[in-house]
């Protein structure tokens, strides 16, 4: 069975940043479509639908140079979001260092924590602030 879908595969696109986007929008949209549209409105639905169908035919083609651009039209999209999700998740992750924002050049700025309120000052614009850490 796992050689027959391999073959089958074979020569297809496959997975991309683009697509495993496209199947959490889907859930997404399913999810709030399920929760705040009415039994009658059931063809609203389909929209989730259509989003797994898109997925499912970018995978499936062999159109590779295509299914490239679009994903590096999409990477290219969304690198602010996904620039600024990997910065807030490592500072999360992060428990010696507490992280501002410069009031002045809004650059960010890492501090010990456990302080207390300290006298902070940006190393770029030589701004100085004080902050609780």
């Amino acid at each position: 069975m796992l050689d027959r879908l391999k073959s089958f595969m074979q020569g297809r696109y496959g997975n991309d940043a683009l697509n495993i986007f496209l199947v959490l929008l889907g859930c997404v949209v399913n999810l709030l479509l399920i929760l705040f549209i009415p039994g009658r409105f059931y063809y609203f639905r389909s929209i989730g639908s259509i989003i797994y169908i898109i997925t499912l035919v970018r995978a499936l083609s062999r159109n590779f140079p295509q299914r490239q651009k679009e994903n590096a039209k999409f990477l290219e999209l969304s690198e602010p979001w996904r620039k600024h999700l990997y910065k807030k998740f490592n500072q999360y992750q992060d428990k010696d260092h507490r992280y501002f924002n410069c009031p002045q050049c809004h650059r960010t700025l890492r501090v010990p924590k456990n302080k207390g309120k300290i006298n902070i000052t940006c190393p770029h614009c030589n701004r100085q602030f004080k902050k609780r850490t």
